[in-house]
């Protein structure tokens, strides 16, 4: 895999990670209110997985933010 793709794997997990516990949740319940298994979150924290565009949709609704949250670089938060 390219370098650019393992950066943004990396990039957005970070952002998940960080805005899921601004939010106050826990991975097993983030993942609860994706229908998805905590492992998934894990993986997608740790720049493990590429998720899709819907992954990411359900996501942000369910932190409550907007999908450009998890795209805004490090510098402009």
């Amino acid at each position: 895999m390219s370098k650019d793709v393992e950066l943004f794997k990396k990039t957005l997990g970070r952002h998940v990670a960080r805005l899921r516990k601004e939010k106050g949740f826990t991975q097993l319940q983030l993942s609860a209110l994706i229908g998805k298994d905590f492992q998934s979150i894990s993986r997608i924290e740790a720049g493990r997985i590429n998720p899709s565009c819907y992954l990411i949709l359900q996501i942000a609704r369910a932190l409550n933010v907007s999908v450009s949250e998890f795209f805004v670089s490090e510098g402009e938060k």
